[in-house]
């Protein structure tokens, strides 16, 4: 019995001793972290950073979190981060995000409220670090822009892993639930809508730590297996391929099938996504092109630095960049 409590204390003392020497390991690294992005142009401040979480897991805690990237187009806000990882596993962490949140993008900043915001990463136990696995998921999120429009969701879950082709290529799911606009539309059918968004996107550099340093990684290609907003009787499916060159500008084209398809440009158009003055050009051309039927078939096209639905230039298009 006495060699036995003798045993058991020496192993808890061992365990205690690498549990400690890990978790000052994992301050070194997060301030080596730190200091290596700052270098490389991202701004990044916090008013603490803590670890904790003795004996089974390595908790870091981080108040007044404030990180921008290095060109200063996205700054992200929180007050307050949380991630946990198993000691025996610390590859693979758990966020716990706060109900509110700022992301400031291009000069537009989204308030984002959630329910339960949590989302857990797995990388490669390796130094590389790559992402192994990204999922992300709340009971409710309510979005608000500066601008004058915001969204609310129930349920919604973004899940990201490398699809095994090339390095840098993702399979992307989105899944958002009882999606309600925070404006009124005309057209707007009684409930909610429903979405889905299932694609391959790739990326000029994979999502490791290497690929991380610098400016945020680009999108070259991006993928549609399928996409999908059900609001009523109402149906949007999309799918096809777009490429994006170094300048963030696309080029491909996207097949859009609209069921209710009147109704549908009505909401588009309301939702400021296309000009209400290009409204009764594209449905005259429309009605010719769906001969009737309540379902219309017609491409987005990205061309030339412009975009044009079925026949018809409706401006130009976005660019998919970020620095």
């Amino acid at each position: 019995m006495k060699l036995l409590t003798i045993i058991v204390l020496a192993l808890a003392g061992l365990y205690s001793a690498y549990w400690f020497i890990a978790a000052r390991t994992l301050d070194g690294q997060l301030q080596s972290g730190l200091a290596a992005a700052v270098a490389q142009g991202w701004q990044i401040e916090s008013e603490s950073l803590t670890t904790g979480g003795y004996p089974s897991r390595f908790d870091v805690t981080a108040r007044d979190l404030t990180v921008t990237t290095p060109g200063g187009d996205v700054t992200w806000r929180a007050p307050v981060v949380e991630t946990a990882a198993l000691s025996y596993a610390p590859n693979r962490v758990i966020l716990a995000l706060p109900p509110s949140q700022t992301v400031a993008v291009q000069g537009q900043t989204v308030t984002i409220g959630s329910d339960g915001l949590r989302a857990s990463l797995g990388v490669a136990a390796n130094t590389s670090l790559a992402l192994d696995t990204l999922t992300a998921e709340a009971r409710a999120l309510d979005l608000v822009s500066d601008r004058g429009w915001s969204w609310k969701t129930g349920a919604a879950l973004l899940a990201l892993r490398p699809d095994g082709t090339t390095p840098g290529s993702y399979d992307a799911y989105l899944g958002l639930a009882n999606v309600t606009p925070g404006v009124a539309l005309s057209a707007a059918p009684d409930g909610p809508a429903q979405v889905t968004v299932d694609a391959t996107v790739q990326l000029d550099r994979p999502l490791d730590r290497t690929g991380l340093a610098g400016a945020p990684p680009q999108v070259q290609q991006l993928s549609l297996t399928t996409a999908e907003v059900t609001w009523g009787d109402l149906r949007l499916v999309a799918d096809g391929a777009i490429d994006v060159d170094a300048t963030g500008v696309p080029t491909g084209q996207i097949l859009l099938a609209l069921t209710g398809w009147q109704d549908v440009l009505t909401l588009i158009a309301e939702a400021g996504l296309l000009d209400p003055g290009l409204l009764s050009v594209i449905r005259n051309g429309a009605s010719f092109m769906a001969a009737g039927q309540d379902t219309l078939t017609m491409p987005l096209t990205f061309a030339d630095g412009a975009m044009a639905l079925g026949p018809i230039p409706i401006g130009p298009a976005p660019r998919l960049i970020l620095r």
